[in-house]
């Protein structure tokens, strides 16, 4: 009998141990995500700041000249009927 409380005791003794393990396991890979998470966010986050610094500009420039000229792109920035109409005019009337 003593020899079977004592196999009880053993057992529940790595019962308990296995859990803090697993809780230890558990977190660690939560937290191994989170970190990861974070580790992309920076890896694909630093490039696009940077490169948003210089086409900002470019994009500024281009959206200038586009509005200079009053160019309103349609439907998949295309230009629409009357805006191809007005360019073939223009270019008839150079020849």
């Amino acid at each position: 009998m003593e020899e079977l409380e004592r196999l009880v005791r053993e057992t529940h003794k790595l019962a308990e141990d296995n859990n803090r393990l697993l809780r230890l396991i558990r977190r660690d890979a939560v937290l191994g995500f989170i970190a990861k998470i974070i580790l992309w966010l920076v890896v694909l986050g630093v490039p696009l700041f940077f490169l948003s610094s210089y086409l900002g500009p470019l994009m500024d420039a281009v959206s200038g000249a586009q509005g200079s000229q009053n160019f309103a792109p349609g439907l998949f920035g295309l230009p629409s009927q009357d805006q191809m109409n007005q360019l073939l005019e223009a270019y008839q009337g150079t020849q």
